[in-house]
Protein backbone atom coordinates (compact mmCIF):
# COMPACT_ATOMS: atom_id res chain seq x y z
CA UNK A 1 0.00 0.00 0.00
CA UNK A 2 1.31 3.28 -0.92
CA UNK A 3 0.69 6.40 1.39
CA UNK A 4 -1.34 8.25 -0.75
CA UNK A 5 -3.83 5.18 -0.72
CA UNK A 6 -3.41 5.84 3.15
CA UNK A 7 -3.32 9.65 3.27
CA UNK A 8 -5.15 12.15 1.31
CA UNK A 9 -2.86 14.03 -1.46
CA UNK A 10 -4.19 17.20 0.36
CA UNK A 11 -2.94 16.05 3.38
CA UNK A 12 0.39 14.78 2.32
CA UNK A 13 0.79 18.31 0.01
CA UNK A 14 -0.11 19.95 3.37
CA UNK A 15 2.80 18.00 5.15
CA UNK A 16 5.17 18.81 2.69
CA UNK A 17 4.82 22.51 3.16
CA UNK A 18 6.18 22.75 6.76
CA UNK A 19 9.58 22.89 6.18
CA UNK A 20 11.36 24.31 3.11
CA UNK A 21 12.94 21.25 0.86
CA UNK A 22 10.43 18.89 1.87
CA UNK A 23 9.73 15.84 0.06
CA UNK A 24 7.22 13.42 1.37
CA UNK A 25 6.72 10.90 -1.55
CA UNK A 26 2.84 10.21 -1.66
CA UNK A 27 4.46 7.14 -4.05
CA UNK A 28 6.27 6.03 -1.51
CA UNK A 29 5.21 2.18 -0.21
CA UNK A 30 4.24 1.48 3.39
CA UNK A 31 5.29 -1.69 4.80
CA UNK A 32 2.83 -2.60 7.52
CA UNK A 33 3.71 0.22 9.87
CA UNK A 34 4.05 4.10 9.32
CA UNK A 35 7.68 4.76 9.69
CA UNK A 36 7.89 7.89 11.32
CA UNK A 37 11.38 8.48 11.65
CA UNK A 38 11.52 8.38 7.64
CA UNK A 39 8.93 11.12 7.68
CA UNK A 40 10.31 13.26 9.71
CA UNK A 41 13.49 13.04 8.38
CA UNK A 42 11.64 13.50 4.46
CA UNK A 43 9.89 17.02 5.80
CA UNK A 44 13.32 18.20 7.22
CA UNK A 45 12.80 17.65 10.79
CA UNK A 46 15.49 17.06 13.05
CA UNK A 47 15.49 13.82 15.87
CA UNK A 48 17.78 14.33 18.84
CA UNK A 49 17.61 11.37 21.55
CA UNK A 50 17.87 11.90 25.25
CA UNK A 51 17.48 10.65 28.33
CA UNK A 52 14.96 10.67 31.23
CA UNK A 53 13.61 14.41 29.94
CA UNK A 54 11.28 16.40 31.38
CA UNK A 55 8.17 15.18 29.74
CA UNK A 56 8.48 12.63 26.52
CA UNK A 57 9.65 15.28 23.87
CA UNK A 58 9.35 18.69 22.63
CA UNK A 59 9.90 20.46 19.43
CA UNK A 60 12.09 23.62 18.57
CA UNK A 61 11.87 24.90 15.58
CA UNK A 62 12.82 22.05 12.81
CA UNK A 63 14.42 19.54 15.90
CA UNK A 64 12.05 17.31 17.82
CA UNK A 65 13.75 16.14 20.89
CA UNK A 66 12.42 12.41 22.43
CA UNK A 67 13.30 10.90 25.46
CA UNK A 68 15.47 7.64 24.54
CA UNK A 69 14.97 6.01 27.42
CA UNK A 70 11.16 5.44 27.17
CA UNK A 71 9.85 2.76 24.76
CA UNK A 72 10.20 2.21 21.28
CA UNK A 73 6.33 2.35 20.63
CA UNK A 74 6.31 5.65 23.56
CA UNK A 75 9.04 7.27 21.15
CA UNK A 76 7.48 7.22 17.88
CA UNK A 77 4.04 8.19 19.19
CA UNK A 78 6.17 11.05 21.06
CA UNK A 79 7.44 12.20 17.62
CA UNK A 80 4.60 12.29 15.44
CA UNK A 81 2.55 14.14 18.32
CA UNK A 82 5.62 16.77 18.23
CA UNK A 83 4.79 16.92 14.14
CA UNK A 84 1.05 17.66 14.89
CA UNK A 85 2.23 20.66 17.23
CA UNK A 86 4.24 21.70 13.71
CA UNK A 87 1.09 21.21 11.98
CA UNK A 88 -0.20 23.74 13.96
CA UNK A 89 2.87 25.80 14.12
CA UNK A 90 3.98 25.98 16.89
CA UNK A 91 7.25 25.07 16.87
CA UNK A 92 8.37 25.47 20.54
CA UNK A 93 6.21 22.82 22.71
CA UNK A 94 7.51 21.16 25.85
CA UNK A 95 5.30 17.69 27.03
CA UNK A 96 4.85 17.61 30.38
CA UNK A 97 4.66 14.75 32.49
CA UNK A 98 1.58 16.08 34.44
CA UNK A 99 -1.83 17.23 32.62
CA UNK A 100 -2.60 19.64 35.22
CA UNK A 101 0.60 21.53 34.03
CA UNK A 102 -1.41 23.05 30.79
CA UNK A 103 -3.41 25.68 30.94
CA UNK A 104 -6.89 25.64 28.76
CA UNK A 105 -5.34 26.47 25.53
CA UNK A 106 -1.82 24.21 25.93
CA UNK A 107 -4.41 21.39 26.56
CA UNK A 108 -6.12 21.86 23.42
CA UNK A 109 -3.33 21.45 21.63
CA UNK A 110 -2.26 18.66 23.35
CA UNK A 111 -5.60 17.03 22.60
CA UNK A 112 -4.91 18.49 18.96
CA UNK A 113 -1.37 16.86 18.62
CA UNK A 114 -2.30 13.30 20.47
CA UNK A 115 -5.38 13.19 17.67
CA UNK A 116 -2.93 14.09 14.97
CA UNK A 117 -0.33 10.86 16.04
CA UNK A 118 -2.99 8.72 16.62
CA UNK A 119 -4.62 9.10 13.21
CA UNK A 120 -1.12 9.42 11.55
CA UNK A 121 0.29 6.09 13.48
CA UNK A 122 -2.69 3.83 13.16
CA UNK A 123 -4.43 5.09 10.04
CA UNK A 124 -7.64 3.45 9.57
CA UNK A 125 -7.00 1.68 6.56
CA UNK A 126 -3.93 0.38 7.90
CA UNK A 127 -5.67 -0.55 11.32
CA UNK A 128 -8.52 -2.38 9.26
CA UNK A 129 -5.67 -4.48 6.79
CA UNK A 130 -3.91 -5.70 10.02
CA UNK A 131 -6.49 -6.81 11.67
CA UNK A 132 -8.82 -8.42 8.81
CA UNK A 133 -5.20 -10.01 8.40
CA UNK A 134 -4.75 -11.31 11.99
CA UNK A 135 -8.42 -12.98 11.16
CA UNK A 136 -7.15 -14.44 8.51
CA UNK A 137 -3.55 -15.83 9.54
CA UNK A 138 -5.57 -17.11 12.83
CA UNK A 139 -8.24 -18.46 10.85
CA UNK A 140 -10.96 -16.94 13.29
CA UNK A 141 -14.48 -16.33 12.54
CA UNK A 142 -14.79 -12.42 11.71
CA UNK A 143 -18.63 -12.48 13.12
CA UNK A 144 -18.12 -14.06 15.92
CA UNK A 145 -15.05 -12.96 17.63
CA UNK A 146 -14.60 -13.10 21.58
CA UNK A 147 -13.07 -11.08 23.82
CA UNK A 148 -9.92 -13.17 24.65
CA UNK A 149 -9.61 -13.08 20.61
CA UNK A 150 -10.13 -9.65 20.09
CA UNK A 151 -7.30 -9.49 22.75
CA UNK A 152 -5.03 -11.53 20.52
CA UNK A 153 -5.90 -9.38 17.47
CA UNK A 154 -5.45 -5.81 19.48
CA UNK A 155 -1.80 -7.55 20.51
CA UNK A 156 -0.86 -8.52 16.85
CA UNK A 157 -1.60 -5.11 15.53
CA UNK A 158 -0.02 -3.19 18.43
CA UNK A 159 3.34 -4.99 17.51
CA UNK A 160 2.27 -5.02 13.32
CA UNK A 161 1.95 -0.64 13.32
CA UNK A 162 4.86 -0.27 16.27
CA UNK A 163 2.63 1.07 18.89
CA UNK A 164 1.67 0.26 22.06
CA UNK A 165 -0.95 -1.88 23.17
CA UNK A 166 -3.44 1.51 24.76
CA UNK A 167 -2.79 3.44 21.72
CA UNK A 168 -4.52 0.55 19.33
CA UNK A 169 -7.38 -0.21 21.69
CA UNK A 170 -7.76 3.72 22.01
CA UNK A 171 -7.90 3.74 18.76
CA UNK A 172 -10.09 0.91 17.52
CA UNK A 173 -12.54 2.74 20.20
CA UNK A 174 -12.19 5.60 18.66
CA UNK A 175 -12.91 4.17 14.95
CA UNK A 176 -16.00 2.03 16.58
CA UNK A 177 -13.91 -1.39 15.28
CA UNK A 178 -15.14 -4.58 17.86
CA UNK A 179 -18.26 -2.62 18.76
CA UNK A 180 -20.48 -5.25 21.25
CA UNK A 181 -24.22 -5.47 19.39
CA UNK A 182 -25.96 -4.36 22.39
CA UNK A 183 -24.11 -1.11 22.31
CA UNK A 184 -25.30 -0.75 18.78
CA UNK A 185 -28.43 2.26 18.16
CA UNK A 186 -30.67 0.76 15.93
Amino acid sequence: MKLNEIFSDEFIAKLNTLNAGSDLDPEEEVKGFIDIEKILTELNFEISRENNMNGSGRIKGNRIYIDDSEIKSRQRFTMAHELGHAMQNIRNANRKDDPDDYDFAERKNEVFANTFAAQLLMPKKLVLNAINEVIKNKQMDSKHLDDSQIDVILNDVAEKLQVSKGAIKYRVKNLNIFVPLDELSV
